[in-house]
């Protein structure tokens, strides 16, 4: 059976559709850069994280637990990198070892990653939301991927100790 519907009516439809889309792309930004807010939960690609709170992450300082890693790089090159500002408004340096993204620990969160597979070991301050593909828990810059030894690989499994928690906010 032949579809009945007009030139003028698809057109409408693919309008909508494309509207649509540029809705939910700008709710994902949105909901990424709303993602530090200490204490808030957000979703994004359909799986939620919850941010600790300042208080929460002081309470952690000293502990360490292991985290899936990856790691992301200049965004010319990196299609897994938007070319978008951090939720924090810094500038992203992919080219330091000092910055990582977290989707569960607030900007300004100072960790320090090893990789126990290598023994590499870096000091990197929560910049950035995200990762927000699989089970993956921290993105490393990919200076800080070079240092612990696991460009080749893309993931691996980091140990992370909580050193300081971000200053309050007033």
């Amino acid at each position: 059976m032949r579809s009945t519907v007009s030139a003028s009516r698809r057109h409408q439809l693919r309008t909508c559709v494309h509207i649509f889309s540029c809705l939910v792309c700008t709710l994902s930004a949105t909901a990424a850069a709303d993602a530090k807010t200490p204490g808030s939960t957000y979703c994004i690609g359909g799986i939620c994280h919850r941010v600790k709170t300042i208080a929460e992450v002081e309470a952690l300082v000293g502990s360490e637990e292991t985290v899936r890693a990856s790691y992301y790089g200049d965004c010319n090159k990196d299609a897994g990198n938007p070319c978008s500002a951090p939720s924090s408004g810094k500038e992203f340096h992919p080219d330091r070892a000092d910055n990582a993204a977290s989707p569960i620990y607030p900007n300004g969160t100072v960790l320090l990653v090893t990789n126990p597979a290598t023994g590499g070991e870096t000091l990197v301050r929560v910049n950035d939301s995200g990762p927000y593909q699989g089970t993956r828990e921290l993105d490393v810059s990919r200076a800080a991927a070079e240092r612990l030894g696991f460009t080749g690989a893309g993931v691996a499994n980091l140990r992370i100790r909580i050193m300081s928690a971000p200053a309050q906010v007033h």
